[in-house]
């Protein structure tokens, strides 16, 4: 997101990928091995963080630190951080050690600061990662991974590689044909509900920065809705946005979640430099109940001042430092 010409928000950044890869699921996840099995009917709780922005916020592996330890002292079936985690450069081999100190499954996704100072090709080997999409399952859920990070440059879809990607909107943050090919037949393959996982929003946010493939996205996630006697695709989370946001499509969730960071506000707006700064790190717990339940726990803290309301922003009654705490329902498969 974000756009060097009008200084959108967000800067740098990019997400790590443990070290020991393994490929499960349809495609290859990205984690650690499965260390407890899951019985039926049992909850999935799963540890959520992304735009950490290593490299680009200073304090940005405190804010890690936090997320980890708390992670580590929950009972939790994975964690997964949502893009912008930090620079595939020397200097962030701290962020991904310190990642790697959580000793349970971690999985990830690529978000478009990840590729301000490499290729994807190149991210995606210092973070171990075999695809840059992929589905996995756990418990009574399957879960897809999207890469919305491509670009449409003379007529061809290209990946985002060492900031290529500021250009119009309309060209940038897509989902390429062949991965929305992939998720019909992924979906397809499933029988288990579904939750699905991008840095770029599928839905309609308020700032205009959606993904423009979400249509095609949606229109996927329906139709494979449609051709069931459940709902097979019940949630997608992003990040990307920096918002604290829900929205509720065609009995799809759809769910903004917070950077852990800032929100980026522009020079003359922000606490430091252009961007606004969340006094506490900000993460989130997921629960998911197949009985039909998902709940959020949201980490809740406030803009280190001058905060953008003091500071006149236009959009500052839309902003948060925080995630909320959210209890939907969904209509389990019967």
């Amino acid at each position: 997101m974000q756009n060097k010409a009008k200084g959108r928000r967000k800067f740098m950044a990019k997400m790590g990928l443990g070290t020991l890869a393994l490929g499960l699921g349809n495609a290859g996840a990205y984690a650690f091995a499965p260390k407890n099995k899951i019985t039926k009917n049992n909850s999935i709780n799963i540890g959520f963080i992304t735009d950490i922005h290593h490299g680009y916020c200073s304090d940005a592996l405190d804010r890690l630190d936090v997320f980890i330890k708390e992670a580590s002292s929950r009972k939790l079936d994975f964690i997964v951080q949502g893009g912008d985690f930090c620079y595939a450069t020397e200097e962030a081999q701290e962020c991904m050690d310190l990642w790697n100190t959580y000793k349970g499954e971690k999985y990830h996704v690529l978000g478009n600061h990840d590729m301000d100072k490499v290729t994807k090709k190149e991210a995606m080997d210092f973070f171990g990662m075999e695809k840059n999409y992929y589905s996995f399952d756990k418990g009574d859920f399957h879960f897809v991974v999207m890469d919305g990070n491509y670009i449409m440059k003379n007529g061809k879809y290209e990946d985002y590689g060492n900031a290529n990607f500021y250009i119009e909107q309309q060209n940038r943050s897509l989902v390429n044909p062949e991965q929305i090919e992939w998720l019909k037949q992924d979906l397809e393959k499933t029988d288990k509900q579904t939750i699905i996982i991008s840095h770029q929003a599928f839905d309609e946010i308020w700032d205009g920065w959606s993904s423009p493939s979400r249509f095609a996205v949606r229109k996927v996630i329906d139709d494979a809705n449609n051709r069931t006697d459940y709902q097979k695709v019940i949630a997608c989370f992003c990040g990307h946005h920096h918002v604290d946001d829900h929205s509720f499509i065609n009995n799809v969730h759809y769910f903004q979640m917070n950077s852990a960071s800032y929100f980026y506000v522009g020079e003359g707006y922000g606490s430091d430099g252009s961007r606004a700064m969340y006094e506490d790190s900000i993460f989130a717990f997921l629960s998911l109940d197949p009985s039909g339940q998902i709940s959020i726990e949201g980490k809740q803290s406030q803009f280190v001042q001058p905060t953008p309301m003091e500071k006149g922003h236009p959009d500052a009654p839309r902003l948060s430092a925080s995630i909320s705490d959210r209890n939907v329902e969904f209509k389990q498969r019967g």
